[in-house]
């Protein structure tokens, strides 16, 4: 389905909408920004050439880059943190650098933006956040991640009590937990995507366009019943 079919009969319907899209420039997140702008959203993004969204840089300071994205969208209403790369690296083989390096991308940062974006939300009295988290922050059973699993785990409680903490102002905080999507298996050798694909109920991998169609509903008004959530886009590889 395209993602301008899914706003019909008003199913996502973010029009007027103010988006900030942090992460935007990788993975899944020019799809997301994309999707939140045919929706009718009106989107500030933290990597250029992103076709309608506004550029602004700095997003890790977390305060002054919210609010210079309110300052040009006139508020906050949506806030979507795409994941940025993983870092793979045995755990044995980690400097204690690199393992701090790892939790402050991963989890200390985007905590620090869903904080700084809550204070405004529940000001205002409305709003949706919405995290990109990964299946190894439930399974912990891939190797090479271990930072990245316990930091991506991290966020996912951070952002339960989050929500536990804001609904009564009308503030949902959500989680989407991808396993594996087209953009990151490209570069993969054809016997290691076939293998890869052996686990995958569905027998392909996700797209992008799939996770922008889980923001889109998360993001939307539809979704205010749906808080503390972490939502499975992994085919069938993890149910919960």
């Amino acid at each position: 389905m395209e993602l301008s079919k899914l706003t019909a009969g008003g199913v996502a319907d973010l029009e007027g909408a103010r988006a900030v899209v942090v992460g935007a420039g990788h993975g899944v997140g020019p799809e997301v920004v994309a999707g939140l702008l045919a929706a009718g959203a009106r989107v500030v993004a933290d990597a250029e050439g992103l076709a309608g969204a506004a550029f602004v840089a700095g997003a890790s300071h977390p305060a002054t880059y919210l609010d210079a994205a309110t300052e040009i969208l006139g508020g906050l209403d949506v806030l979507v943190l795409s994941a940025p790369p993983v870092k793979n690296k045995p755990v044995l083989d980690m400097t204690p650098d690199e393992m701090r390096s790892v939790a402050e991308d991963e989890m200390v940062l985007p905590a620090l933006l869903m904080q700084e974006a809550a204070r405004r939300m529940v000001a205002s009295g409305y709003g949706r956040i919405i995290v990109f988290a990964s299946m190894s922050a439930k399974t912990g059973v891939h190797h090479n991640v271990a930072p990245y699993a316990a930091a991506k785990g991290g966020l996912l409680a951070f952002a339960r009590v989050l929500a536990a903490e804001t609904a009564e102002h009308g503030v949902t905080v959500n989680a989407i937990a991808t396993a594996l999507f087209e953009p990151q298996t490209r570069t993969m050798t054809e016997e290691k995507r076939s293998g890869l694909l052996k686990a995958i109920p569905v027998g392909r991998f996700g797209r992008s366009e799939e996770a922008a169609h889980a923001v889109l509903f998360l993001a939307s008004p539809q979704a205010g019943f749906v808080t503390g959530e972490c939502l499975n886009l992994s085919g069938g590889r993890f149910m919960d």
